[in-house]
């Protein structure tokens, strides 16, 4: 195999297997805060669900922009294998301390914190470091085939929590929290695998990034391009609105969905996520075939018109098979923006400054992303979720026709 396929391979590979164990955090970890919620008594359980699914984003709010610098002062694939222990070690703590009945659910929070604080560093190395490894391939097609190893680990990761946490009927059982348990375990080790797979890339020299002068001063420079390009300005802006009005439905109100609409639990929560990955997936495929055809600046207000749209019918879901119809239309939509947004910047920006501008979209992804949830739980209190999801689909695809405003997006190829 040749060495460029091989490297693509091995951080597909890494990538996947990660992801797949990322897909038992996110289907579990508020599941597990509600069970230790009902013994341990606390807050609101909305806020506590919006609470621990949403301060996962605070680092990239908090540290996004900064971490850009890091990326592109240090050796990237250094930087990921950091990243990749470290969360391998936060991991190991939660079901360590679960078994000797030391957990409580305000931990889960704080770990998912400092989990995604090194992830601020891992995603836009990650980002940086794929058109180097491209070596002058069609960015959009691989970017295309890349991100199905995320939507595969989130079909797989979803799938194997609805095989092996038993089905609930409103509660979470102690049987059902241990399980979970395990599955943080097993989440640890996948991190473990993926640092061996990037171990053994070999990376060609030019991902070595230059050296920038101060930290404080490529910051501010960092932002100063930020808001003087015309392009990066207006996607990042939409980006941020329509996180806000999108992913808090998404991570919070779908669990609510589920357990008090639906009067299910994890397990079918599992399934309602491996749907969404797998449409997710669908669309992921159909970009990478019509690649050449398709122009990024229109893939991204598509998706974002589309990823609201999908959301309005969910005022009127009849039940649990039908939200998974709507659900996969929704991942269909997804792609349009994650594909397009990635392959815009990588084909219009300079690889030397690469980290910081995906970690300033981190930051209004995954920043906007914390606000979204925290908000939504706080929703929730006089929001039914059939109720959420249309107010805040029919915002997320007002985004999408804002930004027909943006010439400057608009017509980018």
């Amino acid at each position: 195999m040749p060495r460029r396929n091989l490297n693509l391979f091995l951080l597909w590979l890494g990538q996947f297997v990660s992801a797949t164990g990322d897909a038992f955090f996110s289907t579990c970890v508020g599941f597990l805060a509600l069970f230790l919620l009902t013994r341990q008594g606390g807050p609101d359980p909305g806020l506590v669900v919006g609470i621990t699914r949403g301060v996962d984003a605070l680092p990239f709010l908090l540290f996004g922009a900064y971490a850009g610098v890091l990326v592109d002062r240090f050796d990237r694939r250094r930087t990921m294998l950091v990243s990749d222990l470290a969360r391998a070690l936060i991991l190991a703590c939660i079901p360590l301390l679960f078994f000797t009945g030391m957990l409580a659910w305000w931990m889960l929070p704080a770990a998912a914190f400092l989990l995604y604080s090194f992830s601020t560093l891992f995603n836009p190395a990650r980002d940086a470091l794929v058109p180097l490894l491209a070596e002058g391939g069609n960015l959009l097609r691989i970017n295309s085939w890349f991100q199905t190893s995320g939507q595969l680990a989130m079909i797989l990761g979803a799938t194997l929590v609805g095989l092996l946490v038993p089905a609930a009927q409103g509660q979470i059982s102690e049987g059902q929290a241990e399980r979970m348990a395990w599955l943080l375990a097993a989440d640890a080790a996948t991190f473990l695998f993926c640092f061996g797979c990037i171990l053994a890339i070999a990376a060609p020299p030019a991902v070595l990034a230059r050296r920038p002068g101060g930290s404080l001063g490529a910051l501010r420079e960092s932002v100063v391009f930020a808001l003087k390009d015309a392009r990066l300005r207006a996607l990042l802006f939409i980006t941020a609105v329509n996180n806000f009005f999108i992913m808090g439905p998404a991570i919070v109100g779908a669990q609510f969905l589920i357990l008090h609409e639906f009067k299910l639990g994890p397990a079918e929560y599992g399934w309602f996520e491996g749907t969404l990955a797998l449409g997710w997936f669908a669309g992921t495929l159909l970009i990478a075939r019509l690649a050449p055809r398709l122009k990024t600046g229109h893939l991204v207000l598509a998706g974002m018109l589309l990823d609201g749209l999908t959301y309005v019918p969910f005022l009127w879901v009849p039940d649990f098979g039908w939200s998974l119809v709507f659900i996969f239309a929704h991942g269909l939509a997804i792609p349009l923006i994650t594909v397009g947004r990635t392959t815009l910047i990588q084909r219009y920006y300079e690889n030397a400054r690469l980290g910081r501008i995906f970690s300033l979209v981190a930051l209004t992804v995954q920043g906007f992303t914390a606000l979204s949830a925290l908000c939504t739980g706080l929703a929730l209190t006089w929001l039914s979720p059939r109720e959420l999801f249309f107010a805040a689909g029919a915002l997320g695809a007002a985004c999408g026709v804002a930004g027909l405003g943006f010439a400057s997006l608009r017509r980018t190829a």
